[in-house]
């Protein structure tokens, strides 16, 4: 794989100040270990280049009120105005209150021309699935939106964690909790428009895939196992902490590598880990024959152009982007020159 590949990171945190002073006080008051950095849009540029990644889309997973959500939704919006050629964003909504979801929905996507939003796997206990999230997904659906599903702590208490961080253990099934509860409800294939990208390659879909799409064997489900696996293939997902070799080959059995989407963590992952997943991806993809190799990834650009391929311009005429049909997930940066890419 070449150096000179372009890189886009779906899975790159912004921490604004406000943000971090809150989380520090969450930090402390469970007993995490979780280093917190301190975060600025120039810190975070110097790293991109020195690890030769070429754009990004900000996020921070989270919730609150409508004011605090509006206004960190602001200050994504305002890092990447500062540097649109190597930033998108992915915006938070408000928990708790529907009506104030949709209006930040239109919020972000009307005036801030955000790139789609980072849902948690579930607000105070309500997961994704829940009917109570029905209109706040039909909304999305109606747009077209990229949702971005990122681990937070399960719903419950008194979490076996043996003295650990709860993203050591919790956060790989918790995605797949959320997950799979979205396709066992059959709201994947409702909300069909929505286009879906997995944290953490999935947590542990890609491998128990297979289990789980066969649960109706003994009544633990009511979709037949080709209906499961058919929505797992509709879904994208990152490479965030998960470029192992068993990794590729489970994404590629699953997914392929059209919706395979290259994540970092960063900075949650510090740059030194970042940089030895890079070498991993290289590494795996550097063989002609592999299904993430360029001279794959390059026929193989159309379908999904933000992601581990190489990124080609856009040449489809604009007018596409609101022609009503499902849109590659490239198309969810509007017309703005990003990433270095001319129009």
């Amino acid at each position: 794989m070449s150096e000179t590949t372009p890189i886009i990171d779906v899975h790159h945190h912004a921490i604004s100040p406000a943000l971090r002073e809150a989380l520090l006080a969450q930090f402390k008051q469970v007993k995490s270990t979780v280093e917190l950095p301190e975060w600025t849009l120039q810190r975070d540029r110097e790293a991109m280049e020195r690890l030769s990644i070429t754009g990004a889309l900000l996020s921070m997973p989270g919730s609150g009120t409508l004011e605090e959500v509006h206004q960190f939704n602001t200050f994504l919006a305002e890092m990447s105005r500062e540097d649109p050629r190597h930033y998108g964003f992915l915006a938070n909504l408000p928990s708790g209150d529907t009506e104030a979801a949709l209006r930040e929905i239109a919020y972000v996507l009307d005036t801030l021309q955000g790139d789609g939003f980072a849902m948690l796997s579930n607000y105070r206990g309500i997961y994704l699935s829940d009917d109570r999230m029905d209109a706040i997904l039909a909304e999305l659906h109606r747009r077209s939106a990229v949702v971005f599903v990122h681990p937070g702590p399960p719903a419950g208490k008194d979490l076996p964690l043996f003295g650990r961080d709860v993203s050591v253990y919790e956060f790989p099934f918790e995605t797949t909790r959320a997950v799979m509860d979205l396709i066992y409800t059959g709201k994947i294939a409702r909300y069909s428009q929505i286009r879906w990208i997995l944290a953490h390659a999935g947590g542990t879909i890609p491998y128990l895939a297979y289990r789980l799409s066969i649960a109706r064997e003994w009544g633990g489900i009511t979709q037949a196992p080709e209906d499961v696996l058919a929505s797992l293939r509709t879904l994208y997902y990152d490479l965030a902490l998960s470029t192992a070799p068993a990794v590729f080959q489970a994404l590629q059995e699953l997914a392929g590598p059209s919706h395979v989407l290259f994540g970092t963590d960063f900075p949650m992952r510090p740059e030194k880990g970042v940089a030895l997943s890079l070498l991993d991806w290289r590494r795996n993809s550097s063989s002609p024959l592999s299904p993430f190799s360029p001279e794959s990834l390059r026929s193989a650009c159309s379908p999904a152009k933000v992601c581990v391929r190489m990124v080609k311009p856009l040449t489809e005429p604009p007018n596409l982007q609101r022609s009503g049909k499902p849109l590659p997930i490239w198309y969810t940066f509007p017309e703005r020159c990003k990433f270095g890419d001319e129009p």
